[in-house]
């Protein structure tokens, strides 16, 4: 009786588990960025998560990790290179450190306007940036962004002159360090994930970011004014490991590497939908938004024009990078 028991719940046991691992996938994607759910980033992975596994028949299932639940946005940058995780989405000034030339996406005044920098990064010159990658494990898959950066801080902001000391918050960039030198402030790195708590405690004076960051990440509610200098652009890199994309098989890495381009496109649309009720958001706070004039706006970009120079002379490839982003 005993042993027919067992026997019965043993063929059950194996019916309830059967279908889970029939079903389970064969390629396992850990995707991680550093936004809030809330963000359009959230959105473009989940797009990309539901193309893919739909696409793939549940052969390939995607895993999201927002608000750098993994890590900083640096160490995810490791992750990705030994595997631990597949798919990653950060800012370029976070791959900079193996990748140094992406920080020509980070000059200042560089772009004028979002068609001109997506019609140049579809060219030659998201090509050579994303090429070094490959040596480091990586391969580069597409842009996405944040938008355009606008100053944020505790005090008014029209020139130069207003920045003259003060502390701003950075992203781990040298050539973002340089700009903010160029300014007269004094520059300081915080990871993305403190910089509400800094902004707050007043360890910094201000910081700069677009309109999406701003608000999804709250920093409104903390500084007293925004300067709408629309003085440089943040992308994000979104990369897979090299070893996961090669195992894949061929018909996977086509539909991989075709959802990744296709992503951009959603990503960009959603910010650009909702710049509108970003800034919205910011004056129903009551922070003070500042138009900066025409004149302003050339005293700001004579003020950082030296920042050009230190590119092309400390990072290598510097003028190739820069000339493909001019041309």
């Amino acid at each position: 009786m005993r042993t027919l028991l067992a026997t019965t719940l043993a063929v059950i046991l194996c019916c309830c588990l059967l279908p889970a691992a029939a079903l389970a996938a064969k390629y396992q994607i850990k995707f991680g960025h550093d936004h809030k759910e809330t963000s359009p980033h959230h959105q473009a992975a989940l797009w990309l998560k539901n193309k893919l596994e739909k696409e793939s028949g549940g052969e390939i299932e995607v895993t999201i990790y927002p608000t750098q639940m993994l890590g900083t946005g640096t160490q995810m940058v490791e992750m990705l290179q030994t595997g631990a995780i597949q798919m990653l989405a950060v800012p370029t000034s976070n791959v900079q450190v193996i990748q140094p030339g992406l920080q020509v996406l980070e000059l200042p005044f560089l772009f004028p306007d979002q068609k001109t920098l997506y019609e140049t990064l579809d060219g030659p010159l998201g090509k050579a940036l994303y090429a070094p990658l490959a040596d480091k494990n990586i391969l580069g898959l597409t842009f996405w962004e944040s938008g355009f950066k606008e100053m944020t801080c505790n005090y008014p902001i029209h020139s130069p002159a207003d920045l003259k000391g003060r502390k701003m918050r950075i992203m781990p960039s040298p050539v973002i360090r340089e700009q903010y030198l160029a300014l007269g402030a004094s520059p300081v790195p915080i990871d993305f994930q403190e910089l509400y708590n800094a902004l707050q405690q007043g360890v910094v004076d201000g910081e700069e970011n677009p309109l999406m960051s701003i608000v999804t990440m709250k920093f409104y509610e903390v500084q007293k004014y925004v300067a709408m200098t629309n003085h440089a652009w943040l992308g994000y890199a979104v990369m897979v490991n090299k070893g996961f994309y090669e195992s894949l098989p061929e018909k996977y890495q086509k539909l991989l590497t075709e959802a990744a381009k296709e992503s951009n496109a959603f990503e960009v649309d959603l910010i650009n939908k909702q710049n509108a009720d970003y800034l919205a958001t910011i004056k129903g706070a009551g922070t003070t938004v500042i138009d900066i004039t025409p004149a302003e706006f050339a005293q700001f970009k004579a003020a950082v024009a030296p920042v050009y120079d230190w590119f092309v002379k400390n990072i290598a490839d510097g003028q190739k990078y820069l000339d493909l982003a001019r041309n």
